[in-house]
């Protein structure tokens, strides 16, 4: 499949970004950790990540009138794919992902499908294969006796049930889950098939499942625990205050993920991280430093640690989040930093 994708060119109307914006940069990692057992929890799980329905197309011009408000330049603030070289090694490439299902997102072009085929090892965020998601499942579940509806009240989750039916998600199966996972699941819109009734392929598992079969090495920099022990560590008030921000945004999610896919695939990852400063002014100080320091500066400082014996081998293809690249504290500022010179490349 991956060999013959090509790149597609649109764009979108602008919305105003709330925390939809960042929930849906970061919440595929718990929409992909059940296979075996409670049938419709699992689908719906597997099918929620970054399932992005075929929008419209327009011309490329139109998106080019969408300004990046209010943003600043920050290092690296624009492109997909990244030459890091240094010494002798061969060097390797750094794509920004978009965890997503999107048909467009999921036609490459051809220079990142060019050094992806060529690469030796291949480096993801943290494996989706079948098993070491299901590993996971539990996480996301309560313990048994406890009941979501008694954590947040008749009234939320009233509310909260008649959004989950979108998703085929029961109130009973509902109520086994935990309040920070609640949130992540209905801030994805409801999964829907193509057109033929299968579901679409989600960019980061196609790419790792690609590798597989060539025989390149797979790393993964992070497991998917040490992501969700992230959340774990939420307090109640703070996981409250994540869910009552997906239930107000989730009828925006349409507009709002098409928006940023536009940015996206126009390279202007910086205006995604820009969005995402702004937006974490609207909440509180607790779920603010949660969703920047823990869950993107200290993840990059982490990853950039983890890659580096692979860039040192030399002839890696490493494909992270978009969100992930620009700034002063993003990957490819680190690497810099560690000696490392950073061409973008497309």
């Amino acid at each position: 499949m991956l060999h013959h994708l090509v790149t597609h060119t649109f764009s979108a109307n602008p919305v105003k970004f709330r925390l939809t914006m960042l929930y849906l940069v970061i919440v595929h990692r718990f929409s992909q950790l059940t296979r075996p057992a409670m049938t419709i929890f699992s689908k719906l799980l597997l099918g929620l990540a970054f399932l992005f329905i075929q929008f419209g197309s327009a011309p490329a011009s139109l998106a080019e009138q969408i300004p990046p408000e209010n943003c600043t330049e920050r290092p690296y603030d624009k492109g997909r794919l990244w030459k890091v070289s240094k010494g002798d090694a061969v060097p390797s490439y750094i794509f920004g992902t978009m965890h997503s299902k999107d048909p467009r997102i999921l036609h490459l072009p051809g220079v990142i499908m060019q050094v992806f085929m060529a690469s030796n090892t291949a480096v993801f965020e943290t494996s989706l294969k079948d098993d070491e998601l299901a590993r996971n499942k539990q996480m996301m579940m309560l313990a048994p006796g406890q009941s979501l509806k008694e954590k947040i009240g008749d009234a939320r989750f009233t509310e909260l049930s008649r959004i989950a039916a979108a998703y085929g998600m029961p109130p009973a199966t509902l109520d086994r889950v935990k309040v920070w996972a609640a949130a992540a699941i209905i801030s994805q819109p409801p999964p829907t098939p193509q057109s033929d009734g299968h579901s679409l392929t989600l960019l980061d598992k196609e790419l790792e499942k690609s590798a597989r079969q060539s025989g390149k090495r797979v790393i993964a920099l992070e497991t998917n625990a040490e992501q969700l022990a992230i959340f774990e560590s939420m307090s109640d008030t703070v996981q409250l205050e994540y869910l009552d921000q997906a239930i107000d945004e989730n009828h925006r999610l349409n507009e709002e993920l098409e928006t940023m896919t536009s940015y996206y695939l126009s390279g202007n990852t910086g205006w995604i991280a820009c969005n995402l400063e702004e937006t974490l002014q609207e909440t509180s100080s607790a779920l603010g430093e949660i969703m920047t320091t823990d869950l993107i500066y200290m993840r990059n400082h982490r990853m950039v640690e983890r890659m580096l014996p692979e860039l040192q081998r030399g002839n890696a293809f490493v494909g992270i989040g978009a969100l992930h690249l620009p700034g002063e504290e993003g990957v490819l500022s680190l690497l810099e930093k560690q000696g490392y010179d950073v061409e973008q490349k497309y």
